[in-house]
């Protein structure tokens, strides 16, 4: 792809403000809102000719869609990246990626497998070492959160009760301390999960230089319960922060009320359960955990600690 021209100050102060609207997109999974902004970029940037700039903007939409669950539209769209990028560059591994993420959410993983292998491959056209380490870390604890998830997804599953799940949150919050709640979920954690876990660990390693090795963060492992029950925590942020933290919701909202009125009236648990419902996600020690863990924290540190981050890197980040 030719150079691109330099940016004008018009191009440059608009940028500005649609990107980080679009990147929030991603944590919230509003993929209309994404559209919309994704055109206004496109708009921008295509009479100037800065293809590349559109490429990353439509990133950020294709990764809206994938959180949003339309998986047919963020899989066209990552391929099409994929297909109109180098691949020497950063969009270009991204797009693979979260290719890699998408057929993994959707079970298959024979077709994940083979991109997280060209992933890891493509991670070496990273020369500096600082860089390479931080994207490993994040595609391989992103994977290894993925895999967690579809471990826990059972359509043929029993809905969650709210009542079963908010007296088991009731005794997780009276006697337990965070750490053991963590325990506690990890402890729930189905062999699936696991098994999966390491499949997709074998499979990062598998074409990965001996050196590059110890850039890797250190497996989870199935006998410590509690890092697995973190790694289970980071997982489930994409499904519990949404319930919770959205600005519209009602729990939100009661929130600020004070902590009393949301646990009376059962808005954390009953948030939790619902979205854990809409995705399949049956375990009632895991809903129940997640629940306890944001009446623990509260609003403000559950919302800042727990939202979901995007896999593509910022343009400002130096490592």
């Amino acid at each position: 792809m030719p150079q691109q021209p330099l940016l004008s100050k018009e191009q440059k102060e608009n940028l500005a403000i649609l990107e980080p609207q679009l990147k929030s997109c991603v944590r919230s999974a509003d993929l209309e809102r994404a559209k919309r902004i994704t055109g206004k970029i496109q708009n921008l940037l295509r009479p100037t000719g800065h293809e590349t700039r559109i490429l990353q903007a439509k990133n950020w939409l294709y990764e809206t869609a994938m959180e949003a669950n339309s998986l047919t539209f963020a899989k066209m769209g990552f391929e099409g990246t994929i297909q109109k990028s180098n691949k020497n560059t950063r969009l270009h591994l991204e797009a693979i990626s979260l290719l890699a993420i998408c057929y993994l959410r959707e079970a298959n993983l024979d077709r994940s497998r083979d991109l997280i292998i060209k992933a890891v491959e493509s991670i070496n056209n990273i020369k500096s070492e600082d860089r390479r380490k931080q994207f490993h870390r994040r595609l391989i604890e992103r994977l290894e959160e993925e895999s967690i998830l579809v471990g826990l997804k059972d359509e043929s599953g029993t809905p969650l009760a709210l009542e079963e799940v908010d007296q088991h949150t009731i005794k997780l919050v009276m006697t337990k301390s965070e750490n053991q709640i963590y325990l506690e979920m990890g402890q729930a954690v189905p062999q699936r999960s696991i098994d999966l876990l390491s499949d997709v660990r074998d499979t990062y390693t598998m074409r990965l230089p001996g050196p590059d090795r110890k850039l890797l963060p250190s497996p989870i492992t199935e006998e410590n319960k509690e890092e697995l029950g973190k790694r289970a925590s980071s997982a489930l942020k994409r499904v519990a922060w949404r319930a919770v933290c959205s600005p519209n919701s009602e729990i939100y909202k009661a929130w600020s009320q004070g902590l009393s009125v949301v646990y009376d009236k059962k808005y954390i648990a009953g948030a939790i359960v619902a979205s854990f419902n809409s995705v399949s996600i049956s375990a009632v020690m895991i809903a129940a955990s997640a629940a306890a863990l944001a009446i623990k924290f509260g609003a403000e540190v559950f919302c800042e600690t727990f939202a979901p981050n995007s896999m593509m890197i910022d343009r400002k980040e130096k490592s």
